[in-house]
């Protein structure tokens, strides 16, 4: 029998889980914007109660990559999920500021797409960057969120699995790849 996902139930309100995160926060964010990924110096956090919808719920990225929500919940976590957690929500915030740039290739290798050549004509150029914006808003979800996890990744320096009973984010030690359709 495997072990059932505990809810975890908030102790703290959310400025004392603010105040718990922000340090966490802003670390992983450095790290991004130091590794190239700028615009992320430009997304903020909130916590909100509402995002822990379900046992292992508890961060989301906005689509717009400008803001990642996190649950009061999230406080509660050891610090390692914390920063892995936070670093996966910052693939996604990755990805979405710079749409198109990040390609999965069929081994799972992220691959940084170079930008249009300027020597294409400009309807060339135009068609290019299209093609380019519709394979990444044709990804399934699964793609997405691995996508998320190749970026932190590369930006990190350290693995992302998925580890205990509620398959939450993890660094290197004993993890599984993300399964599909976990959400």
């Amino acid at each position: 029998m495997s072990e059932a996902c505990l809810e975890i139930r908030p102790t703290l309100t959310v400025e004392e889980a603010e105040a718990v995160i922000e340090p966490y926060f802003l670390a992983v964010q450095e790290v991004f914007v130091g590794s190239g990924a700028t615009k992320c110096k430009k997304t903020r956090f909130e916590v909100a109660p509402w995002i822990h919808d379900s046992p292992r719920h508890f961060a989301a990225c906005e689509d717009t990559g400008r803001v990642i929500i996190v649950a009061p919940e999230f406080a509660e976590l050891p610090e390692e999920t914390v920063i892995a957690i936070l670093s996966h929500e910052f693939g996604h915030a990755t990805d979405f500021l710079y749409p198109g740039a990040f390609v999965l290739v069929d081994d799972g290798e992220l691959v940084k797409m170079p930008p249009v050549p300027q020597k294409l004509s400009n309807k060339k150029a135009e068609q290019a960057n299209v093609a380019r914006m519709q394979a990444w808003e044709r990804r399934d979800k699964d793609a997405v969120e691995r996508t998320a996890d190749a970026i932190a990744e590369m930006h990190t320096g350290h693995l992302i699995g998925y580890c205990g009973p509620c398959e939450l984010q993890c660094f290197d030690r004993g993890t599984r790849p993300r399964r599909s359709g976990l959400r």
